[in-house]
């Protein structure tokens, strides 16, 4: 029996395996060392980095009867095992069944396997690696999805595991080919961080941070106490005190970096969209947490996830509530599809990857070798009309209102709305009373009105203008009485009523988060007139 697969050279077992996408990873950026945030130090390379950037290696694992019958009663419980990779050899590596809901198989079938390198024999390493995923990738027919989202969070500045391509056997079964993937570990910590002794968390399957979360590196046994101060500061009722605590307790730019991305790729299974898939590390020295991605395997397939939505994590959801985070995370995404998700910089790896393929699927049966090229195509062609449909989605967006220097904002472009019976004149201007004068005539009950629709940031409001009246009679009303300003859905206090020579108005507002308002300028009654001077109008933040 051979120790492994010589790639180009052993014949391909006729499988119905999923849809394979190997090569080399040289020269597509694919798991190479991902840029660092400015100020921090260049990484040094390593000794895994040529298991990233070379050919498809092969694997092959031989785990003995007993310890395989532990692996069907506890599939979750490692077990020590051979591992084999060409002429090197490790033995008593740890090796355990992974994978959650639509991705476990059992041992006897087509198991996704992690790789705990030195759990039986301390300080061993398998290509400088202390932990690796083999995954079967079930739910990623292409095999390309998880190395591609991958790829992007690096380039943009947010850590994420490396990932290449492995051929497996299992105790002599081929197993196929499989995507191999660097594990969360202290490793990936001391090459991503500065300072690798914190807490690094796995978010689990549908978990919180309101709950004590598995650890995978730092303190043991664990407290949890950094979890539940980050959890407790997301709970604040105050917007500002609850901003100025998490922007003291996250790395607030790669969170919105990394938030925009769950949402560009379509990652309806990440954290921010329904709280699973992912890790998160608590950096000591920096005392702020970092979100990292993971099982990135059903990417690009909902069709135009919207841009503007709601969270499901508590930390999302908290954090967005900010209107200046939000507008952030909008500005983000504007960003990433200039210098990063762009087909221009996706694309040409992604190519090179797929047609470095062909000497290998010379080798596969030619109907799962043509499966492979179209499960290739269709994941393109979904990157290709994500891309499009973000641009389309960032160009409609409505943008908010700009402010002056002193917060204030020039109002025009009115709408007149009468909401008049028959009989009532309804609005017009009156170049008798001012050049800008606009004058609300009421020969029965009615409301009419000037309307403005604004997008906002939070913030505290006043609405200012001016206003007379004349002979105006207005009873008692829900929404105010006689002329007066106000937004839609309030109350104003009662306005002008009678007849009034001009007189300043005014109506103030709060808003929690960015909002889109419409600004009103009314007379409500039963008879008489009233004017506005449209040249005095202004919004001012206070």
């Amino acid at each position: 029996m051979k120790s492994g697969f010589d790639f180009l050279r052993v014949p391909w077992r006729a499988r119905s395996f999923p849809v394979l996408l190997c090569g080399w990873l040289l020269l597509t950026g694919c798991g190479q060392a991902e840029p660092l945030k400015a100020g921090t130090t260049a990484r040094a390379t390593h000794a895994s980095d040529t298991l990233f950037s070379g050919p498809v290696l092969s694997f092959s694992v031989d785990i003995a009867p007993a310890q395989m019958d532990s692996l069907r009663r506890e599939p979750r419980k490692s077990v020590p095992a051979t591992l084999r990779s060409g002429t090197n050899v490790w033995e008593s590596v740890g090796v355990r069944v992974k994978g959650a809901a639509g991705s476990t198989r059992s041992i006897d079938d087509l198991p996704a396997l992690t790789l705990n390198v030195d759990k039986f024999k301390v300080g061993q390493k398998v290509y400088g690696l202390d932990k690796l995923h083999l995954n079967n990738s079930v739910q990623d027919p292409s095999r390309m999805s998880e190395i591609t989202c991958a790829d992007l969070y690096r380039r943009a500045g947010v850590p994420a595991c490396r990932g290449t391509h492995a051929l497996v056997r299992l105790n002599g079964r081929e197993l196929g080919l499989y995507v191999l993937k660097e594990g969360f570990d202290k490793s990936f910590l001391k090459r991503n961080f500065a300072d690798a002794s914190g807490n690094l968390y796995d978010g689990g399957f549908l978990r919180d941070i309101d709950q004590q979360l598995e650890l995978d590196a730092g303190k043991e046994p664990p407290d949890w106490k950094d979890l539940q101060a980050l959890n407790a500061a997301c709970q604040i009722p105050d917007a500002g005190l609850r901003r100025a605590q998490l922007a003291r307790m996250i790395d607030v730019e790669r969170f919105i970096t990394y938030t925009a991305l769950q949402v560009m790729t379509e990652d309806w299974d990440g954290y921010p969209c329904n709280r699973n898939n992912y890790r998160l590390y608590h950096e000591p020295s920096a005392n702020r947490f970092i979100f990292l991605p993971h099982g990135m395997d059903q990417m690009f397939r909902h069709d135009g996830m919207p841009i503007d939505r709601g969270f499901e994590g508590i930390v999302a959801a908290q954090f967005f509530q900010d209107s200046e985070w939000r507008t952030a995370y909008f500005n983000r995404i504007e960003s990433l599809l200039t210098n990063v998700f762009t087909t221009n910089s996706i694309l040409p790896s992604f190519d090179a990857s797929t047609q470095r393929l062909e000497a290998a699927l010379a080798l596969v049966p030619k109907d799962e070798a043509e499966g492979i090229r179209a499960s290739a195509r269709d994941l393109r062609g979904r990157i290709v009309d994500r891309t499009r449909n973000l641009q389309q989605q960032i160009a409609g967006r409505p943008r908010p209102t700009q402010l002056a220097p002193d917060g204030s904002i020039q109002l025009a472009n009115w709408q007149s709305r009468n909401a008049t019976g028959n009989g009532g004149s309804g609005t017009q201007r009156d170049a008798l009373a001012g050049p800008e004068a606009i004058r609300m005539d009421l020969l029965q009950p009615g409301q009419p009105s000037l309307r403005l629709r604004l997008r906002l940031p939070a913030g505290a409001y006043r609405f200012e203008g001016r206003g007379r009246t004349k002979d105006l009679d207005s009873p008692e009303d829900a929404k105010g009485v006689g002329l007066g300003l106000r937004i839609s859905g309030m109350t104003r206090t009662p306005g002008l009523v009678g007849t009034s020579d001009w007189q300043p108005l005014g109506f103030e507002f709060k808003l929690e988060g960015e909002t889109e308002v419409e600004l009103i300028a009314e007379v409500r009654g039963q008879k008489g007139s009233g004017w506005f001077d449209t040249r005095a109008f202004r919004l001012r933040r206070k």
